[in-house]
């Protein structure tokens, strides 16, 4: 009986021989995504295990929780794949693959108002606008305690957690997932200038939050 594979099952693709393999492994991410535009699914599969664990941490340090990273990991690679007919080699794959996370995050914020770990209120103004979490700190617990019940990586975890939403994204990318500048600017659609700012204000409030421990680090 003939076994003729069509429609569905050309998803189903033969692996590569080792000498294919070895030429994927060593392609651009570019060449890879130009070899998904024209049906390989296989190069899909090597651009998320080349970006997965970097897209995880960088949306786990925006969201500081691991269930909601992994979710918009896998979200985020969905519609990179649905819409990769989009994509042009005119900025990096990496780029592009930010921006769609970066924007998937922004509408979380936008829709869902996220109650923080710790005690808080929420403050307004005169006008009920410009929100802001006002954090009740247990002042019996001091930084030396702190670090006896959190690891180095927790406390760092916590600080960028302080960093208002508004900064965050382009503190992360500058200073964990060292993008430069140009490639911030083409990832948040922000202005080289305003992603400057952005960057100093999200370190101005890392540092403060640091603050506490600089002495016992």
């Amino acid at each position: 009986m003939k076994d003729d594979k069509t429609g569905d099952d050309e998803l189903y693709q033969r692996k590569p021989s080792a000498a294919k393999a070895e030429d994927y492994e060593s392609a651009s991410d570019e060449t890879l995504v130009s070899k998904v535009q024209e049906g390989d699914n296989h190069a899909f599969d090597i651009l998320v295990g080349r970006f997965k664990n970097r897209l995880y941490a960088y949306l786990f340090r925006l969201l500081g929780n691991e269930d909601e990273a992994e979710e918009f990991a896998q979200e985020t690679f969905v519609k990179a794949y649905i819409n990769i007919e989009k994509y042009r080699s005119v900025a990096r794959f990496s780029t592009w693959l930010y921006t769609i996370a970066t924007n998937l995050v922004r509408n979380r914020i936008r829709n869902i108002k996220r109650r923080p770990r710790m005690s808080s209120l929420w403050s307004t103004d005169i006008n009920g606008e410009d929100g802001r979490w006002i954090e009740l700190k247990d002042k019996s617990v001091g930084p030396e305690q702190e670090m006896q019940r959190k690891n180095l990586s927790d406390i760092i975890q916590a600080a960028i957690e302080k960093i208002p939403a508004k900064y965050r994204p382009a503190f992360v990318l500058r200073e964990i997932n060292m993008l430069t500048y140009e490639e911030i600017a083409a990832t948040t659609g922000l202005k080289l200038g305003t992603v400057r700012s952005r960057i100093n204000r999200g370190r101005m409030h890392f540092k403060r939050a640091m603050e506490p421990y600089m002495d016992i680090i």
